[in-house]
């Protein structure tokens, strides 16, 4: 297929709004990832500990957020899954509050158990948000 194939209408790429789902499952894996791994790392990995840790968040938090916009609200708009709602809007909150109780008022003990809350409901939003989507493409695309 050449470059032309994917292009919309004004020369732009277009992107398949699975790809932001995709991206965003990544995205809030690598957190709870992080999340998780690093109290292991740190005793082995005297580096890491330079490295301040809401930093890291408040870093991964803008990414998350933003791929949760653009894969999720579209999702949301043409099905209407309260499920996808909910579970979106509860793992952003739950998140952005990790960052903000430990960048604000330096509470460390909400990090872990907020944040991994948070990025386990994205995962599943993302993951509902995919399958709804996919089931109303066939529904209206695929032969009787």
């Amino acid at each position: 297929m050449s470059a032309h194939d994917h292009a919309g209408h004004h020369g732009h790429v277009h992107v398949p709004r699975s790809t932001w789902d995709k991206l965003g499952i990544f995205a809030s894996a690598a957190c709870l990832v992080h999340c998780l791994a690093l109290p292991l790392l740190i005793p082995l990995l005297p580096a890491l500990a330079l490295v301040p840790h809401t930093g890291v968040h408040a870093l991964l938090l803008l990414p998350i957020i933003g791929l949760s916009l653009l894969a999720l609200l579209p999702g949301y708009r043409r099905h209407r899954s309260r499920f996808v709602g909910v579970a979106a809007l509860a793992g952003i909150a739950l998140c952005t509050i990790a960052v903000g109780a430990e960048a604000l008022f330096h509470i460390e003990s909400l990090d872990v158990p907020f944040t991994v809350a948070g990025g386990m409901l994205l995962v599943g939003a993302h993951v509902a948000n995919l399958r709804r989507m996919r089931s109303q493409t066939c529904l209206s695309e695929c032969p009787a």
